[in-house]
């Protein structure tokens, strides 16, 4: 990946066995993309050297070189950082996607990656999947808040991770003593079996955000609506909001979530909205939170990908 200066804001879209093209969405369509605090973790395949890369300077913040993990394993994973680079204790933790349970940790100025296996359970399959029945849980959806990380947003729990400083695993039980909107549209769903959800965390104004969107179909090929929630952990329950406090959160496949000033201006994203694209229908579609709508964008000249990421000036909350 070339250091050089990227105008942005950009989609960025990966093909296993390709190199990462960078696309700018029309101007008329006012889409747009983002990254943890603007960064983007970067590796070269020769040599290994490893950095933080700010796509709207070039400016490169340097990590130790990642080895031992695979280029394929590296572009689906998940880099997520505790803090600002400069910030004392700040850690880069990179997840290994959905069908993995390893991840790599490092501080700035560190020498070397730590590899950690984790396991934060199981759970039992009605068929087998890669000759069992049981899988280990992943830590996936995560995100970074106030210092720490949430992960895996389930109904009665949300898992935590801190570096004290080596890893340590708890969870926040959840109150479900109230019920909120996505639920009671869950427990109303009546055109047959249920197309499922996805479940994005995304931190926005120091705050933790769920974002769930419903499948319309089976083959989880569409989404019909999308919520979004705020935790309360004063109260431990996830609380609906109306609007996202003027900001615009940007989703992508494998629950990559972030958080980015709306409002027009050079950006071109609309305030309280939620955009998520979806790289095999070449689409974007827009949830106005709200408004309560939701649109649909096509994306026809951006190229084939296995994965896309937005990618934003550093100055997102």
């Amino acid at each position: 990946m070339s250091s050089s200066r990227q105008e942005l804001p950009c989609l960025a879209f990966h093909r296993r066995g390709h190199s990462t093209a960078l696309y700018t969405v029309p101007e008329e369509e006012n889409l747009v993309v983002a990254l943890n605090a603007g960064l983007l973790l970067a590796r070269d395949p020769n040599t290994m050297a490893t950095f933080l890369w700010r796509p709207e300077d070039g400016d490169q913040i340097h990590l130790p070189p990642l080895e031992g993990l695979d280029d394929g394993v590296l572009m689906h994973s998940h880099c997520v950082l505790s803090d600002e680079p400069s910030a004392p204790g700040c850690v880069v933790l990179l997840v290994e996607g959905c069908d993995d349970t390893s991840m790599w940790y490092c501080h700035p100025g560190d020498d070397a990656w730590v590899k950690h296996e984790y396991d934060v359970g199981t759970i039992t399959l009605p068929c087998e999947y890669q000759g069992s029945k049981h899988l280990k849980i992943p830590i996936c959806p995560i995100a970074a808040c106030r210092g720490k990380f949430y992960f895996n947003s389930g109904p009665e729990d949300l898992g935590v991770l801190e570096f004290c400083p080596d890893p340590v695993f708890t969870s926040i039980a959840i109150d479900n003593s109230y019920e909120s909107e996505d639920d009671e549209e869950d427990e109303e769903y009546s055109g047959g079996p249920n197309p499922g959800a996805s479940v994005f965390l995304v931190e926005s104004g120091d705050e933790l955000y769920r974002v769930k969107l419903l499948y319309a179909t089976l083959s989880h090929d569409e989404i019909d609506e999308g919520f979004v929630q705020k935790m309360d952990f004063s109260a431990r329950r996830w609380r609906d909001v109306g609007d996202l406090c003027g900001r615009t959160f940007l989703l992508s496949s494998f629950y990559f979530g972030a958080s980015c000033y709306g409002g027009g201006g050079e950006s071109g994203l609309r305030q309280d909205c939620v955009y998520f694209v979806n790289t095999y229908r070449k689409e974007m579609q827009i949830f106005n939170v709200k408004e309560d709508t939701n649109e649909v964008h096509r994306l026809d000249e951006a190229p084939p990908a296995d994965k896309a990421f937005w990618l934003l000036p550093s100055t997102s909350p």
